[in-house]
């Protein structure tokens, strides 16, 4: 039997501050608490710990919805179009598309904001066409886009 703790601090492997977990007691004692990163669970801790556990599974699942609304107004807008300027042939371009270009497009078709960090393009975009990308809204939930890749001018 384990002995149960509330972290004060994050713990990579335990969880997030105010998070109530079982340890092992020596883990505990010897680790954990020494080092201020969790106190020895009190019934008023354990009360207070869960409030706060469902008070942040209350805020996180109005995030969720508030995104996969998101998602379901970018996935409605159809094609995202990007120009780039081309070569002589009229296909390949210069450079390739960014994930700041994807991000600058979607915010002024949608009026949605999306870090560029959050954008996965699988392959490079080096020519004009239609292509495919990711973008995360929230942790588990990621829009597909398309984008139409033409030439500037």
């Amino acid at each position: 039997m384990g002995t149960k703790i509330v972290l004060k601090k994050d713990v990579d492997t335990l969880g997030k501050a105010g998070t109530l977990v079982e340890v092992a007691p020596g883990y505990a004692r010897n680790y954990l608490i020494p080092q201020g990163l969790a106190v020895k669970a009190t019934p008023g801790l354990v009360k207070e710990a869960e409030f706060r556990q469902a008070k942040r599974r209350e805020i996180e699942a109005k995030h969720r919805g508030e995104a996969l609304e998101t998602k379901k107004t970018l996935e409605a807008l159809g094609f995202y179009e990007v120009f780039a300027p081309v070569g002589e042939d009229g296909n390949q371009l210069f450079g390739t598309v960014t994930n700041q270009d994807v991000a600058e497009v979607v915010a002024s078709k949608a009026g949605i904001t999306i870090d560029r960090r959050e954008i996965t393009i699988e392959e490079p975009i080096k020519r004009t066409g239609v292509y495919t990308v990711k973008a995360r809204i929230f942790q588990d939930v990621v829009a597909t886009l398309r984008l139409q890749v033409n030439a500037a001018g």
